[in-house]
């Protein structure tokens, strides 16, 4: 029972939501255990507390998860406990201590008489403690070891350069001693439907793009011309194709692929099956600009996930005319201060087919019990037929906000958000669409989004994080949503 308590405990520290980990924790009567693997997750919490909290409770609870750990490796010969111990001393403005304990880590993994640990996890433990001893040589000889042995464990990686990134900067070295070890890319990509019959220009154009960027995985739709060129010159490249699509896969299939040619849709399912993930929206019948800007806002927010969780890049490429304005989603990426890679086709097929028709994007919040007031000038509230509170606003950021603040003043209340797109005239059905659905499933103290929609908060409003929850089952089936939980909300 403990062993999967801690493990879901854990999933959700990593995944970054600190508090809830915390509050889980310390509720399922974990705070006084003497288990080993409950006091090393203790003091990875209590480090994750320390290291995002308020600077003044910064020492004390970075000296609690130092006791946490060396608990943890009271009477016994494991390096995982006492190498961050050492870490934890650094931090906390104990050089002497941090070295002692990490020449201790040294001495165990010298003597080979130690708890068993993977190769890649000795030798990146080797590389933390040379570092805090201040042999950069040493520790920079002993990642690339554990690298080697572990080529794609690229999580593990990214915990480890995360550690080593917050030594370096505590000590005044260049956080970036270690960049050339990251993680590849993760690439965004978009691009225009119209290539000349002859592709090989632009197949070497683009090419020549993906080898200079070498990413480890690319998110896009598939969209006949260069989107379907760009995902098939990565994935023979041996890079990992995510297809997010702007509608459903059959209303996608019909107007941007097979409307251009059968040779488009033969390409299209060849990829899809290719493909490690297909995100498509549920709710999303109609292909519309906004649709397209919605669904290239997931894409980003995926490949931006992707990028933090291993702790490399997050790049776009986009491969167009040079006459091309930059699209809203694209403008987005730059205001974010992102890397875009631009190929420009010297040769490229006149614009073809009808304009998309005109709509826009709405945030659509939903709560089962009325909202609190929160300020003065709260936008018009609906009421569905079922009781259902809905408020629509124009801007997804602005919706969280206001979320954010109605969990705050109500935190035991669960609301939904949905990101619809429509025509512009429409009015909002307050008893259509997902949000009403998921109201009644929101956790309490939670904001209770579809998914993959919700990953365009990465993009929209980034301090703001869902992270994935599974699915739901409501009135019409299961859906898989995300949640996001607030400083200080209910679990």
């Amino acid at each position: 029972m403990i062993v999967s308590g801690l493990a879901q405990i854990r999933g959700i520290a990593r995944a970054g939501d600190t508090n809830r980990a915390w509050r889980m924790f310390s509720g399922s009567g974990l705070l006084l255990s003497d288990d080993p693997e409950a006091l090393s997750l203790k003091g990875r919490l209590l480090k994750d507390r320390a290291l995002s909290g308020a600077p003044a409770e910064r020492s004390i609870l970075l000296e609690e998860a130092e006791g946490a750990y060396l608990e943890a490796a009271r009477g016994r010969r494991a390096t995982y406990p006492l190498i961050n111990a050492a870490t934890l001393a650094f931090l906390n403005d104990r050089p002497d201590q941090a070295r002692l304990l990490a020449r201790r880590v040294l001495t165990l993994l010298d003597s080979g008489d130690h708890e068993a640990e993977t190769r890649y996890w000795l030798a990146a433990t080797a590389a933390e403690a040379h570092l805090l001893l201040g042999d950069e040589a040493a520790s920079r000889a002993a990642l690339e070891r554990a690298m080697a042995v572990a080529p794609e464990a690229w999580e593990d990686h990214a915990a480890t350069l995360r550690q080593l990134r917050q030594i370096l900067t505590r000590t005044g070295l260049p956080p970036t001693l270690f960049d050339h070890l990251r993680p590849p890319p993760s690439l965004y990509f978009s691009g225009i439907i119209g290539l000349p019959e002859d592709e090989a220009q632009a197949r070497r154009q683009i090419g020549d793009a993906l080898d200079a960027i070498r990413p480890g995985a690319v998110f896009g739709a598939l969209a006949a011309g260069a989107d379907i060129l760009i995902a098939e010159l990565a994935v023979e490249r041996g890079v990992e194709l995510h297809v997010v699509l702007p509608t459903t896969p059959d209303v996608f299939r019909s107007l941007s692929v097979g409307a251009f040619g059968g040779q488009w849709m033969q390409r299209f399912n060849r990829l899809v099956e290719l493909a490690a993930s297909v995100e498509a929206p549920h709710s999303e019948t109609d292909l519309s600009d906004a649709a397209v800007a919605k669904g290239a806002e997931i894409a980003m927010g995926l490949a931006l996930r992707r990028a933090k969780a291993l702790e490399t890049q997050a790049m776009a490429l986009h491969v167009g005319r040079g006459s091309d304005a930059p699209s809203p989603s694209e403008s987005r990426w730059r205001d974010r201060g992102m890397p875009v890679h631009t190929v420009t086709l010297d040769q490229s097929a006149p614009r073809t087919g009808r304009p998309l028709p005109t709509a826009v994007s709405r945030a659509i919040l939903a709560s089962v019990a009325p909202f609190p007031a929160v300020t003065d000038s709260t936008p018009p509230v609906q009421q569905s037929a079922s009781g259902v509170f809905l408020i629509a606003l124009d801007d997804l950021g602005t919706a969280m906000l206001l979320a954010d603040r109605f969990l705050q003043a109500a935190p035991a209340s669960g609301l939904a958000l949905e990101y619809r797109t429509s025509a512009p005239a429409d009015r909002i059905d307050a008893d259509d669409g997902m949000a009403v659905l998921l109201a009644r499933a929101a956790p309490a103290g939670s904001v209770c989004a579809p998914w993959p929609e919700a990953a365009a908060m990465e993009i929209r409003a980034p301090q703001f994080r869902f992270e994935m929850a599974g699915d739901v089952m409501t009135a019409y089936g299961e859906y898989p949503v995300g949640h996001y939980y607030p400083t200080g909300g209910a679990d």
